[in-house]
């Protein structure tokens, strides 16, 4: 009797700490704290504003704050695009993708090179899982790259999807003149899904799109 009652004793004692420890081990990332949520609605628009000044959109995310906040798989691909020291983060919104996935919208200013992607956020793992691109300003003095987005339903399955509309601009320099100014317009079709993932429709047609999605362009 003594034995049964010190084995169960045991049991629960090493069922509790188990508990403690994986109720540890999904604590938020800290970073969360710093994107409020935002009212859905049905169609999310995301664009470069040009005239915002760099120090006044959103909340200043700390770079070690930011940069400490992914795994090693996610931070390298993070840091593929931009770099860790000179950069601003601020935090935008955060938007309800599904029962699994949130979307918090990050604008980084490098330089005069300007990013805002979703970093999607997996609420059952409480844990960030990926990024993606939404807007986009950079380049240099051969050519730039402009980028926005629009967030809604597009196949009418009940998950949020994205036309990314991108512009290309370069100077073609000849003997002739002193240069012709070329752009080409792009769209893509990112289609969601409930895993949290965008993956780029193959059938999309990408002129048709152009034109209903046009973005604010400089040129």
């Amino acid at each position: 009797m003594k034995t049964s009652i010190f084995f169960w004793s045991a049991f629960l004692c090493i069922h509790t700490a188990c508990q403690r420890t994986g109720a540890a081990q999904v604590v938020e990332p800290p970073l969360l704290a710093w994107f409020q949520s935002t009212p859905n609605s049905d169609t999310l628009h995301f664009e470069i504003d040009f005239d915002t000044e760099e120090d006044s959109t959103g909340s200043a995310i700390p770079n070690s704050r930011f940069f400490s906040s992914f795994d090693t798989s996610l931070l390298q691909k993070i840091q593929e695009e931009v770099d860790s020291v000179e950069v601003a983060v601020f935090a935008q919104g955060r938007y309800v993708l599904n029962d699994v996935f949130d979307a918090c919208l990050v604008d980084i200013h490098q330089y005069w090179f300007r990013h805002q992607w979703l970093l999607l956020y997996n609420k059952q793992r409480r844990a960030f899982t990926d990024f993606v691109p939404v807007a986009d300003w950079s380049g240099g003095d051969g050519g730039q790259v402009l980028i926005g987005s629009w967030m809604f339903d597009a196949n009418d399955d009940g998950q949020k999807d994205i036309v990314r509309r991108q512009i290309e601009h370069w100077l073609i320099l000849d003997d002739n003149s002193d240069g012709r100014d070329t752009t080409v317009e792009d769209a893509t079709l990112l289609l969601g899904g409930k895993n949290g993932e965008f993956v780029k429709s193959p059938t999309a047609n990408s002129a048709e799109f152009v034109g209903l999605f046009p973005i604010k362009s400089v040129w």
